[in-house]
C-alpha cells in the first residue's frame, strides 16, 4: 500500500471513528510508529485532525477542506463511473471548462483527444497532457492554493468574466437539496460563481458521499444545474429532477 492510500484509508477511519491511536495503526499498516506520526502530522497541517498523546482526534469543522491527495483516494471507481458518462456530452467543437478537482481529473483524461477548447484554473491538469492531446487549453490566472492545486483569486475571477464557455463542469464537496451545493472555501466558491456566470450549460459532478452535506461556502440551489452526475450509490430517496446516475462504461463510450 502506497502512503497516498493509507493516508485516505486513516483520514476515513477518523471520519468515522472520530479518533485513532498511533500504536494501532502502526499494526494495521506493518510500518513504524514515526511513519503514522507523519501521516498525522500531514492530517492536522491541513486542519482535518489535532493530535493528541498517542493518536490524533477528527476536526469536525464545516470550513476544512482535505488535500487533493487525500480525496484522490475516496470513491475513485464512482468517480470514473460519472466521468465516463460526463465524457459522452462533450463534442468536437466544444468550449468546456473544467474545475479543479478529481472527478474532473478524470473526466480530462477521457476528452483530452478530442478538437475541444477546455479552460481551467486547474494546474494539475497539465501533468496529463501528452503527446495524443488534440485540445485547447487555457490556463487561468491567478494565486496558486496548494489544497485544492488550483488557481484562486480576484484575477481568476476577473479572467473568467470575458468569456463564454458552453459547458462548466463543477466539483462541489457537498450537496443538499434544500440547502444547495456548497464548498468550504470562498475563494473557491467565488471562482465557481464567475464560470457560472459564463457558461450555457451548467453541470455538477458530484459522487454519493458528497450528497446530505453542507458546507460554509454555497456556491448555488440545486436547479440552478441543467443537470447533477453522480454515481448509482446514491440513495433513491434522494432525487430531483436534474441529478441523473451515471451508468456508462468505457466499452459503451468507445462503441
Amino acid at each position: 500500500m502506497n502512503t497516498t492510500q493509507r493516508r485516505y484509508e486513516i483520514y476515513e477511519k477518523l471520519k468515522k471513528d472520530k479518533t485513532v491511536q498511533v500504536n494501532e495503526l502502526a499494526k494495521v499498516y506493518a510500518v513504524s510508529l514515526m511513519t503514522i506520526r507523519r501521516d498525522l502530522d500531514m492530517l492536522e497541517n491541513q486542519g482535518l485532525a489535532t493530535k493528541s498523546y498517542g493518536g490524533a482526534t477528527l476536526n469536525e469543522s464545516i470550513s476544512t477542506e482535505p488535500a487533493f491527495e487525500i480525496k484522490e483516494g475516496i470513491s475513485q471507481s464512482d468517480k470514473k463511473e460519472i466521468a465516463i458518462f460526463a465524457s459522452t456530452l462533450i463534442h468536437d467543437k466544444d468550449s468546456i471548462y473544467l474545475d479543479c478537482g478529481t472527478t474532473c481529473l478524470e473526466l480530462f483524461k477521457r476528452i483530452h483527444h478530442k478538437k475541444i477548447t477546455i479552460f481551467t484554473n486547474f494546474w494539475k491538469i497539465l501533468q496529463y497532457v501528452d503527446r495524443n492531446t488534440k485540445a485547447k487549453i487555457i490556463m487561468a490566472p491567478g494565486t496558486y492554493n496548494p489544497i485544492t492545486q488550483a488557481a484562486l483569486s480576484e484575477s481568476t475571477i476577473q479572467f473568467f468574466q470575458n468569456y463564454y464557455i458552453d459547458k462548466a463542469f463543477i466539483s462541489v464537496l457537498g450537496i443538499d437539496l434544500d440547502y444547495g451545493v456548497s464548498i468550504p472555501s470562498m475563494s473557491d466558491a467565488l471562482v465557481k460563481k464567475a464560470i457560472l456566470a459564463s457558461s450555457n450549460k451548467k453541470i455538477c459532478m458530484a459522487d454519493h458521499t458528497k450528497f446530505n452535506k453542507k458546507y460554509m461556502s454555497k456556491i448555488a440551489n440545486i436547479d440552478d444545474f441543467d443537470m447533477i452526475i453522480t454515481d448509482d450509490k446514491l440513495e433513491s430517496d434522494i432525487h430531483a429532477k436534474n441529478i441523473i446516475k451515471g451508468a456508462v462504461t468505457d466499452k459503451e463510450v468507445s462503441a
